[in-house]
């Protein structure tokens, strides 16, 4: 029996993840520029990014795409509800169903968030930019490969 050689070594794959969480500390949203966003928990924030990328998801929908707990789920949107960034509407043709959709003032800070990222982006060279966007699909694909039970 022959062992395989790692084509790609653990240093690598850290070093892989080094970079990406550097990159995301350098663009925290509790930045004093984005002052007046409410404070969110971990929980908050990948509820709020997938009530804004799919509004009128029903709550296990969101708990699905999150990867999150369905109770994990309700009491974070009981907090977003509570803080006036999302907002639970009857489901058409079944009033028992709710689906939850982005408020204004979500879609509002959303919006200064991605502002800010792209004026710090831009400090860094086109040609870099131009090749990150371009690993933009990989990425993806490599975080949807990520057990989140793990």
């Amino acid at each position: 029996m022959t062992s395989k050689k790692k084509a790609i070594s653990d240093e690598q794959l850290a070093s892989l993840a080094d970079a990406v969480l550097e990159l995301a500390r350098k663009l925290d949203i509790r930045h004093p520029e984005l002052h007046g966003l409410p404070p969110l928990t971990g929980t908050e924030v990948a509820v709020i990014r997938d009530v804004h990328a799919r509004p009128h998801a029903t709550p296990s929908q969101i708990a699905d795409a999150t990867g999150l707990q369905r109770s994990n789920v309700s009491t974070a949107l009981r907090a977003l509800e509570a803080r006036g960034l999302v907002q639970r509407e009857a489901a058409e043709g079944n009033a028992r169903n709710v689906e939850v959709v982005p408020t204004d003032l979500a879609v509002e800070g959303i919006r200064r968030i991605k502002a800010y990222w792209s004026q710090r982006l831009r400090q860094a060279e086109e040609s870099d930019l131009a090749a990150a966007l371009a690993a933009l699909e990989t990425l993806a694909r490599i975080a949807d490969a990520i057990d989140v039970e793990s």
